[in-house]
């Protein structure tokens, strides 16, 4: 099982899967800075810590909207 993992950064939709078999909203939106150019500006002290701390980071940095649910196809575990 995998997750499609959706969010905005500056206003552009950007969307990329994850394989897992689990997917937490706190680790959607990690990955979701991950995933975007924001985390190489700034850095959280850690990535740990509550699901509110994480996404107003998130929005700071401009990632917004962070969206997921299961993927209909089966990427590669």
């Amino acid at each position: 099982m995998g997750f499609t993992i959706c969010y905005r950064f500056q206003a552009q939709k950007k969307v990329f899967e994850h394989p897992a078999n689990c997917l937490t909203p706190h680790d959607a939106v990690c990955y979701a800075l991950f995933d975007s150019p924001a985390v190489l500006w700034e850095r959280p002290s850690s990535w740990e810590g509550n699901y509110a701390t994480i996404v107003e980071f998130a929005e700071r940095l401009g990632v917004i909207d962070v969206r997921w649910h299961k993927s209909i196809s089966h990427p590669h575990l």
